[in-house]
Formats: structure tokens, sequence, C-alpha cells
């Protein structure tokens, strides 16, 4: 990214929500417009070209799904980093948003730091897209990122949303992960891997699903918390790579507020073939 300030477009319909986010965005440092509708949203991204948009999905006269579709439609806009802040429940609704493009989806009532910390994971992941333009295509396709890994069945995928929602019964924070490998791991790394799900498996009551190349599990804890464990899991994988000639496997990583929005991170770092860094 650019050393020019961030530019963030708060789109709420709520003139209360609207002043904390605003002030959230002042204290990251960035520079901030405000929309409250969707109409309005639309027409502040073609007049202030922001770099993150906090989006609000229930708002008049175009709601943030119709915001999302017609953002990710337009090549001018495509780009912008978008997380949804709703108190919207509903999984389906949530999976929606990532399917129509938004990188994250922070739940209300909202805090300072899981809405700075979202906000600039998506433009991190934003960043290391653009680094990639342009590279050569059949590269592209005969990388191990191009392939995907198995996923969990219905029955296993629903053992870490029920985990997850028991944290959060508990008055907890909790964070899903999913890990995504280009090859089983070597026993260096398999050490690596087995220290990360331990602490899993003390915070999440052993809840998780594990294939040969892929993990997902819950943590209770906050989402920058997360970010950081899962990112020095990266940093040994980079290091054994770098340490046996690329021989050990790569990997990718996503952390959300449920599965969807974790597998989500996870499919769009290997799909471009980009390692995320912890924030």
């Amino acid at each position: 990214m650019s050393d020019a300030p961030v530019r963030a477009l708060v789109v709420d319909d709520d003139a209360f929500n609207i002043k904390l986010l605003g002030e959230i965005a002042r204290a990251a440092g960035w520079q901030t417009d405000v929309a409250m509708d969707g109409v309005e949203a639309l027409a502040a991204v073609e007049r202030a070209r922001p770099d993150v948009v906090l989006l609000d999905l229930m708002i008049p006269r175009l709601d943030g799904f119709g915001v999302l579709k017609h953002l990710r439609a337009d090549p001018r806009t495509a780009d912008v980093a978008v997380v949804v802040i709703s108190a919207i429940q509903d999984p389906e609704a949530r999976a929606r948003a990532v399917e129509l493009g938004a990188d994250d989806f922070a739940p209300k009532p909202f805090r300072m730091l899981d809405v700075q910390t979202r906000a600039r994971a998506a433009l991190e992941m934003r960043a290391f897209r653009r680094r990639v333009e342009g590279r050569d295509e059949d590269a592209v396709r005969s990388s191990p990122a191009s392939r995907p890994q198995a996923r969990p069945t219905l029955e296993e995928g629903a053992r870490v949303d029920a985990a997850a929602a028991e944290v959060l019964a508990r008055g907890q924070q909790a964070q899903v992960v999913t890990v995504e490998l280009s090859a089983p791991p070597t026993s260096d790394t398999m050490a690596c891997v087995d220290a990360l799900l331990a602490g899993a498996r003390t915070d999440a009551a052993g809840v998780f699903f594990r294939g040969d190349q892929r993990l997902s599990f819950v943590w209770p804890v906050d989402a920058l918390t997360a970010r950081r464990r899962v990112g020095a899991l990266h940093a040994a994988f980079a290091a054994a790579r770098a340490a046996t000639g690329a021989v050990a496997p790569r990997l990718w990583w996503g952390v959300g507020v449920d599965r969807e929005a974790a597998d989500s991170g996870s499919a769009a770092a290997r799909t471009q073939d980009l390692e995320p860094v912890a924030t």
C-alpha cells in the first residue's frame, strides 16, 4: 500500500453508528466520508474513491447486498475493500455477503479494535492481489494454489460452527480459523501444526475439522490475537520453505467470525497464490 492516508467510507442509516464508526476510522488515521443509504454510498464511492467501505446491510433505497453487487460489477470499484458491519445473525445472509464480494464481516455491536483489524486485513489482502496482477497465467494455473483442498463435509463443518456458537454462548469472543496447505506437511512443519492445534484443543474443547491438507478450528480470542497466532504458523512454514529450498508446503489461511468467512479468506489467498501476513 502507498503512504497516502487510507480513505474510508462509512455506510449506515443510524447517526449514532456513523458517529462511532467515523471516530474508529479517524482513530486509525484514516480520512472519512459517510453515506446513509445505498444510493448515497455508490455516489460517495464514485466521488471519493475510498480504499475501504464499512458497510451496513440493512440500509434504505439500496441495501448493502445491492451496494456490494454494484461495486464488484464495476471495474473501477471492483478492488475496493469492503467490511460488512451488521447485526444480522443469519448465516445465509453472511454467506451471501461473502459471495457478493465482502472481504470480512464484523458483527454489531462492534468494537474499535475489531473493526480496525478487519479493515486493515481487507486492505492488505487487496494490496496483495494488486501486486500479483499481470503475472504469467500459465504459472498461475500450474501453481499448487490452483488446486483446492478437500473441504469438510456438511456434518464436519456444522461441528466447527457449533463449537464457535458454544464459545460465544459462554460470553467469550470466537474466531474460526481455516488453514490450507499446498501439500501434506513435512515432519518439521507437522510439529508446527500440532503446536497450533494444541491451543485449539484446550480452548475449544477439541472440536475442529482436520484433513491431510486442510484445518478448520475455533479459538475463543479476538481477531487480532487469532491472526497473530496463525501468522506465527505462517512464519514457521516460510522459514521451513527457505531452509528446504521450497520443499516444505505453502500455507494459506483465513480468520473470520464463522467458518464461511474463514473459508473465504483462505480460498482468496489460495486462488491468488498468496500467504497473508499477520496484522
